[in-house]
């Protein structure tokens, strides 16, 4: 999906939830996302994510201006601006969330280790061992389809579609309304099972050459690869920058030798 979309001023608070907190940022989150699995229950029905909210718009030191918070670095050691949160999924549904590094400020190293020793003890406590991460397998720029070689009933293909219905524009504003359909299919062999699907409303603009462009992003497989769990992405831009964020389409696991949704 390629639609012009100007930014629309989406800079989202980037402010990790509250354990007791409903929003998911997986699910309606507009910050700019990179994320990590980092556990699974035994039975493959919970799961845990390092989310980190990306400043897409990091400062250059070089140039006289803040550098990242001491400490802020990713699983990759990439220095950033933003925020960490852990995130509990149970059947792909948001459990819990726990922040661990504040976006608005910066949190010190002890204070983040703190708020981590805490939250790790909380998902022991949902039954999710960090330890059992699974596999993770990115798409290849632009394809609609990942293929999995490993794990229960492999080798199989997750496979995407998407359609944008759009409404009539909005000449005066230059606002654009329409309706995005995404769907989730898995192929084995010669069967292809659609799994799962999510209708989503959008809006955009046409200014400053704006963007919107959506598509099949990972998937995560639980260590038994029985659980799959699949996540598009959403990006949004324009002249001046952009953001990527992720969008949770849900959980998959295997009836007999049918996928169906969690």
């Amino acid at each position: 999906m390629n639609l012009l979309l100007s930014s629309l001023g989406l800079c989202a608070l980037l402010v990790a939830l509250p354990a007791h907190a409903a929003k998911d940022p997986l699910a309606q989150g507009l910050e700019d996302h990179d994320a990590q699995i980092i556990g699974w229950s035994g039975d493959g029905t919970r799961f845990a994510v390092r989310l980190y909210f990306i400043d897409p718009f990091t400062p250059r030191p070089a140039f006289g201006e803040v550098p990242p918070c001491e400490g802020y670095v990713n699983h990759e050691g990439n220095a950033f601006r933003g925020g960490v949160v852990l995130l509990a999924y149970e059947r792909g549904k948001l459990l819990s969330s726990f922040p661990i590094r504040d976006a608005e400020k910066c949190t010190p190293s002890a204070e983040a280790d703190k708020r981590l020793e805490a939250a790790k003890k909380k998902l022991k406590a949902l039954g999710i061992q960090l330890e059992a991460t699974g596999q993770e397998i990115l798409s290849a720029l632009g394809a609609p389809s990942i293929p999995v070689e490993q794990g229960t009933h492999a080798p199989y293909t997750i496979e995407y579609t998407e359609r944008a219905t759009p409404q009539t524009p909005n000449a005066k504003s230059g606002q654009q309304r329409g309706t995005l359909e995404q769907e989730v299919y898995v192929r084995r062999g010669d069967a292809r099972q659609k799994v799962l699907s999510r209708k989503v409303p959008y809006e955009y603009s046409t200014a400053m050459a704006g963007y919107l462009r959506t598509g099949l992003d990972r998937v995560w497989l639980s260590p038994s690869g029985a659980t799959i769990v699949v996540l598009s992405f959403e990006r949004v831009g324009n002249m001046s920058g952009g953001r990527k964020s992720l969008r949770l389409l849900g959980m998959v696991g295997w009836s007999g030798t049918t996928p169906k949704p969690l």
